[in-house]
């Protein structure tokens, strides 16, 4: 057979099946003259469907009426079974019986005796046309139902019925039931799941399948509509498989991350205790600062992720202070320029502590930054506006509100009004604007309270 390219029918190969020798002979001609190349000739039915077989022609030319026991009509239907060459029908005979027999052969065209050189041209082009689409409408069937037996989701299609018209292997394995009693069934007959999680916009969602043998198996499925050229339904298509593992690997994936949260949360806990124990007349003072810290995030508009990020770091702030001398920390008096140092040293020293932990957030930067003011006048680094975190200028303004909030040993609590005042005063100064306004807001609209 030659190429199926739309330019193949030059050169094409035709049988000529007449059984007047005279008639063959004008034939032969003409199909030479129109650049046609002619693979043989035969003169009855049998030695027709014997030289398609060896010669494998494009198309045979063949007479209705033949001699011997084998006809043309019969001769055809044998081709087209066997060997799928077109054919196309010679003869004089145009009676209703004759055409209706012949029709039930499948021809790709009929020429009547006599007939012109253009009328036989134009028959064998739109047989080898036709010929040409047909082969690769069955390679690309072919190619399809190939590809779509070798998936291992379940695939199931109906007719505009609703009745299942193609089922592949993977579907049969994963219903339990074989395609034979799947074919020709209703879609819903044969295809039962319940939905309990589904995408409206995507047509995709989970189900659990309730399989034969009354197997209960988890599934992700896509139902689309079979639309034709015109854009109309002509079927539906389910496409599904098997989740289980990844359902199962999910759960797991999610307890493990439960309970690795649980042992963060434990160790920034222990962190706090700890440090608190140095410091006892502060006792509360990271729990206060990261609720104030997690508020004013939320007012800013920050994640649920990040929020987290700078409650951990409120928790854990002043970790560093383990370092100072108690003595120093429960000092009822004003600290001399020597223990400021140390006390200020904290703020680097939490930063040692915690650089190395692997929190999902910056933690470790926000402690070191959080006494940093927006002119630079804060520690350790003089780091001014924009140079620090966004977190990290939540903990300054929550650190200081806590702070004026609450005695210490070297002075009693100058109380809520005086923090707020001081964050007034400070606001893009010293404090971050948009920080400093939604700590004022957050108060005044009795949203925060310790």
């Amino acid at each position: 057979m030659h190429d199926d390219g739309l330019d193949a029918s030059a050169g094409a190969r035709i049988l000529v099946v007449e059984d007047e020798a005279v008639v063959a002979i004008d034939i032969r001609h003409r199909l030479t003259r129109l650049g046609y190349v002619v693979a043989g000739v035969a003169d009855t039915g049998e030695e027709a469907v014997q030289l398609v077989g060896e010669l494998t022609p494009d198309v045979a030319l063949m007479d209705i009426m033949l001699a011997g026991t084998m006809d043309g009509v019969e001769a055809a239907g044998i081709i087209r079974e066997r060997f799928g060459t077109p054919v196309v029908f010679l003869t004089t005979h145009s009676d209703r019986a004759t055409l209706r027999r012949a029709g039930a052969a499948g021809p790709y065209g009929y020429l009547i005796k006599p007939f012109e050189e253009r009328e036989l041209q134009s028959a064998l082009e739109i047989a080898l046309y036709k010929s040409r689409m047909e082969r690769r409408l069955a390679r690309n069937e072919q190619l399809t139902a190939v590809t779509l037996n070798c998936l291992d989701e379940g695939l199931l299609s109906t007719d505009v019925s609703g009745c299942v018209r193609f089922v592949n292997p993977a579907a049969e394995a994963l219903l339990g039931i074989e395609a034979r009693a799947i074919i020709g069934q209703n879609l819903d007959a044969v295809y039962r799941a319940t939905p309990f999680a589904a995408d409206g916009s995507t047509g995709r969602g989970l189900a659990m399948l309730h399989a034969s043998g009354g197997r209960e198996l988890p599934v992700e499925q896509t139902t689309a509509p079979i639309l034709d050229g015109r854009g109309e339904s002509i079927g539906r298509v389910v496409v599904f498989r098997d989740v289980s593992h990844r359902l199962q690997a999910e759960t797991a994936l999610r307890e493990s991350v439960a309970s690795l949260r649980r042992a963060l949360e434990e160790t920034v806990n222990a962190l706090t205790v700890t440090s608190e124990k140095r410091d006892p007349f502060t006792a509360g003072h990271q729990q206060r600062v990261s609720l104030l810290a997690s508020a004013l995030a939320a007012k800013l508009g920050f994640t649920e992720a990040d929020q987290e990020g700078v409650r951990v770091a409120g928790l854990v702030h002043d970790i560093g202070k383990i370092h100072v001398p108690a003595e120093i920390l429960a000092k009822p008096e004003a600290l001399n320029g020597m223990e400021m140092g140390i006390v200020r040293d904290h703020s680097l020293v939490g930063h040692e502590i915690l650089k190395d932990i692997p929190f999902p957030w910056p933690v470790a930067r926000m402690v070191l930054e959080h006494h940093e003011r927006q002119d630079g006048s804060g520690y350790p680094g003089g780091l001014g506006r924009d140079a620090t975190l966004p977190g990290s200028r939540i903990l300054a303004v929550a650190d200081v509100v806590e702070a004026m909030h609450f005695h210490r040993p070297y002075r009693a609590a100058p109380g809520c009004d005086a923090a707020l005042a001081e964050i007034r005063s400070g606001r893009d100064r010293l404090y971050d604007a948009d920080v400093a306004d939604a700590c004022l807001e957050l108060f005044a609209a009795g949203c925060f309270r310790f």
